[in-house]
């Protein structure tokens, strides 16, 4: 072999045995981090693919968290929305079994317990915000705490303090979704029926006793289906509620579905394959070994032989 030949063989290996130690730096970072590539530019013509893919699960997922959170917040609300329907019932209920047994001493107490019941579930909050306030932050959407403040009040806003707009809510499905009705358009009506039956009360000197006077009975009955009326309307917001609750339960499924298979397609373009790269990691380190032992070889010429 000519000098000349031998250097230009000499250059070619360690070319070669660079080259193939770059390859097997790379194929060894693949095997520790299971990716194909440290960043995009890695990725090559697929590196726009993973992007989209990356960006869709990224959507798919926040819209995910946002349903999760508003699932909970709307088993809160319908949970409050039902507890003021039972509120009402009870003393409607608790009304006729007085009228039943012509003694009305009791009305009094079930008129305050169902008063604080419904005051409390209206001024419910979740994560610190009040459920019925529109959009308001903070605050009771129901002013007065207790029947002799109701009394003394003339308007709805000496009832409620509220924003003056609904809270609503963008779930990327279209139209945002109002996420509850106004404290005041729910309950003025209930308690309009609670101020009739206090006045009632306070118009037989704080108490209705035994016997109930037929005028008192006529009065009870008609308050008693207001009442059942009102309680009709929570359980229908209520319902609403588990509606809503229903719906994004399926969408979650949806979403849920669409970012395993985007996780796939991520892991299809980003992951490596274990079992070629190790293939590739044998063969490159056969390369390597046949090329460092010809390398060693000519190194072994001394400068005689090149020229």
């Amino acid at each position: 072999m000519s000098g000349a030949l031998t250097l230009q063989f000499t250059t070619q290996v360690q070319n070669d045995m660079r080259r193939i130690s770059n390859q097997l730096t790379d194929l060894q970072g693949q095997m520790g981090s299971g990716a194909r590539a440290n960043d995009l530019q890695g990725f090559g013509g697929a590196s726009s693919r993973l992007l989209n893919a990356q960006t869709l699960k990224a959507t798919a997922d926040s819209r995910a968290s946002v349903l999760n959170q508003l699932q909970a917040r709307f088993g809160v609300q319908g949970a409050s929305l039902g507890q003021v329907a039972d509120a009402a019932r009870l003393l409607a209920q608790s009304i006729r079994e007085a009228i039943s047994a012509n003694d009305g001493r009791g009305i009094t107490t079930e008129l305050d317990l169902s008063f604080s019941s419904i005051v409390s579930a209206l001024n419910e909050t979740w994560n610190g915000q009040p459920l019925f306030a529109g959009e308001r932050q903070n605050g009771r959407p129901i002013k007065v705490d207790t029947l002799d403040e109701l009394m003394a009040t003339s308007s709805s806003s000496e009832i409620f303090d509220e924003a003056a707009r609904h809270q609503v809510v963008d779930v990327g499905a279209g139209a945002p979704i109002v996420v509850s009705a106004k404290a005041s358009e729910m309950s003025q009506g209930l308690f309009d029926a609670l101020k009739q039956l206090k006045t009632l009360l306070n118009g037989s000197g704080g108490t209705i006793g035994q016997p109930i006077t037929p005028a008192a009975q006529d009065t009870l009955q008609y308050i008693a289906g207001l009442l059942d009326s009102e309680a009709t309307n929570f359980t229908t917001e209520e319902g609403r509620a588990g509606q809503i609750q229903k719906r994004f339960e399926g969408e979650l499924t949806n979403l849920q579905t669409r970012s395993d298979l985007l996780t796939k397609e991520i892991g299809d373009e980003a992951d490596a394959d274990i079992g070629e790269v190790s293939m590739k990691l044998s063969t490159l380190l056969a390369q390597y070994q046949a090329a460092a032992k010809t390398f060693s070889e000519l190194s072994k010429l001394s400068l005689l032989d090149y020229l």
